[in-house]
């Protein structure tokens, strides 16, 4: 077993504030010692989480053999911060959007990709035998407004030549389906639904097989340099030289080489998970098990874990006492939830979703041999799982297999002083507006949205 094995969900976590969820009821791996002394190898990969961790995988599965460096003891800081949503959707994309992009042969390439990547990773949990609370119950996108009905139907037609199980739900239905007030529709993808990020990562690593992929925690990079053909990846306490590396560090790809740096857009998130709700309440909310995430710009998601606890989030514009964010969270729930009475929080944690301004996830090749898989914009689960699976197919027989996405070069954002506060000075406002029609609502029996 690889220094990044998994012992498995204790399923019985003790309340952490300010630890997340899926830190508190996972074992940690054995403790190992970080990185030290020289290997050489053709594949250097930084970052262990959804991305890293699935190319080591997938890379060995072929016959590749890889050295991975984490930065963090505990593992997969970026990963367990996540809400563990499943969401095989795109972000404010649509596949014409993604063909007008990336042209007909390509987008249709990576729209293959994105309508299986929900299924292949239940899949790849199943199959390994991987202990996550998989909840593959599926993912609902609900849409507000008297045109939303319309664009969803627009959209099930378009995805419609990549896969023909999407199925659209009228008001009555979205209301039966969610429990939720002030949505006219909703797409419904059975292929969605919820895990515990930490469990299938460790358990993705666990199977990794270590005559293949040497896996190292605690081992941050400090610097990265070209040496003859190959890469020189230097940590405090060693060096890697390598043939190609492949950056998977999420954010912290800009601080691993200069061309990377001004290319991402932060988006700071509060998540959070309420005790345990009761039987009856739990019944009147996501009936069926699916996860949720709507498509407004203050995005509203929520799901269950396999305990009954509801997961859900808040942008982070602010740092918030555990009282403030109590009170807003509840207070959001109580409005939209049409049986959703005020619980306690007993999991909060914050994390940062890692955008393209393009908001469609990208491969970067930033120079010869050196790649970094960029930003999946809060879908990061589904889509870096099935990203590192397609690149190691690449990498291991690059004239046989074409990526699903292209390779690009960076490309720094202009008015990056400005820009990076956008995310979340939008959202912020997009709240703001909401509250604003809530307490202007004339008031009924039911709850206004």
């Amino acid at each position: 077993m690889n220094a990044l094995a998994a012992l498995g969900p204790t399923m019985t976590p003790a309340p952490a504030w300010g630890t997340s969820l899926w830190i508190a009821r996972n074992r940690p791996p054995p403790a190992t010692a970080p990185f030290q002394g020289t290997l050489d190898t053709d594949i250097a990969i930084v970052g262990a989480g959804a991305a890293g961790t699935s190319l080591a995988f997938h890379l060995a599965a072929a016959g590749s053999e890889a050295v991975v460096l984490e930065a963090s003891r505990q593992p997969f800081a970026a990963t367990a911060a996540s809400a563990g949503v499943i969401a095989p959707q795109l972000v404010r994309n649509t596949p014409a959007s993604v063909i007008a992009r990336l042209g007909a042969e390509g987008g249709e390439r990576f729209l293959r990709l994105v309508a299986v990547a929900g299924q292949r990773l239940f899949d790849l949990a199943t199959g390994e035998g991987i202990a996550c609370d998989a909840q593959a119950h599926g993912f609902l996108n609900p849409v507000a407004g008297g045109e939303g009905e319309e664009r969803l139907r627009s959209l099930i037609a378009e995805w419609a030549p990549f896969r023909q199980d999407l199925e659209l739900a009228d008001a009555a239905r979205t209301r039966s389906l969610t429990g939720a007030l002030g949505y006219s529709a909703c797409l419904v993808d059975p292929t969605g639904g919820g895990v515990d990020p930490v469990a299938f990562v460790q358990g993705l690593a666990a199977r990794t097989p270590s005559e293949k992929v040497a896996m190292f925690r605690d081992s941050p990079v400090v610097s990265l340099m070209r040496r003859g053909g190959g890469w020189e990846v230097r940590t405090a306490g060693g060096v890697v030289t390598a043939r190609r590396v492949v950056l998977c560090a999420g954010g912290g790809n800009a601080g691993l080489h200069p061309a990377l740096k001004k290319t991402l857009l932060p988006l700071a998130v509060y998540q959070v998970a309420t005790a345990r709700l009761p039987a009856a309440m739990r019944r009147g909310i996501l009936p069926y098990g699916q996860a949720l995430t709507d498509t407004s710009t203050d995005v509203f998601s929520i799901r269950f874990d396999g305990e009954g606890r509801l997961i859900t989030a808040l942008p982070a514009s602010r740092d918030m006492s555990r009282e403030e964010l109590d009170r807003a969270i509840n207070d959001r729930l109580i409005a939209v939830l049409l049986a959703y009475e005020r619980t306690p929080l007993e999991f909060g944690w914050r994390g940062v979703a890692w955008l393209n301004p393009s908001l469609l996830p990208r491969l970067t090749a930033v120079e010869d041999g050196l790649i970094a898989i960029q930003a999946c914009n809060g879908r990061g689960l589904a889509l870096n799982t099935a990203l590192g699976a397609d690149l190691a197919l690449w990498l291991h027989a690059p004239g046989a297999h074409q990526t699903a996405l292209p390779l690009e070069p960076p490309r720094p954002i202009a008015g990056y002083a400005f820009a990076r506060h956008m995310p979340g000075l939008m959202m912020t406002a997009a709240g703001i507006a909401r509250g604003v029609v809530r307490f202007m609502a004339p008031q009924n029996s039911q709850r206004s949205p």
